[in-house]
């Protein structure tokens, strides 16, 4: 795997956090960074947006709750793998999107959701339509 995911890549990986974003579902969002993890829970949105850092030049995904006191930014160019796991212990569901060297750059856990037998069958859903790896 490369460091950086090609821009093909990047659409792929932007589109499956779009998938997230859509479905309106909460998520124990798990960022891990150098020398901190955040964890919060959150639906991805209601905003999404993408566009480019005009410090970095990296592309963003950022998803925002309606005041933005809560943002969400992923560098897209930096997913080269996402896997989706359900751990059948705790029926817990979970995408790890991993950078180059396999190391963790976030995760996101189906989590407190009203209707949980939906949620799983649409995480389940994903599984089927992506299969339990993407290796970009």
């Amino acid at each position: 795997m490369s460091s950086t995911a090609s821009a093909e890549d990047a659409y792929i990986a932007e589109g499956i956090l779009d998938e997230f974003h859509r479905s309106n579902l909460f998520f124990r969002i798990v960022v891990i960074g150098n020398g901190a993890i955040l964890e919060t829970t959150s639906k991805l949105g209601p905003t999404s947006k993408s566009s480019i850092s005009p410090k970095s030049g990296e592309r963003l995904l950022t998803f925002a709750n309606e005041d933005a006191s809560f943002e969400f930014h992923v560098k897209v160019e930096k997913i080269c793998k996402i896997a989706f796991v359900v751990n059948p212990a705790n029926n817990r569901r979970v995408a790890r999107f991993l950078c180059d060297k396999g190391t963790p750059i976030c995760s996101l856990i189906l989590a407190g959701n009203t209707n949980p037998d939906e949620a799983e069958e649409w995480f389940d859903g994903l599984l089927v339509k992506h299969g339990a790896e993407i290796i970009m």
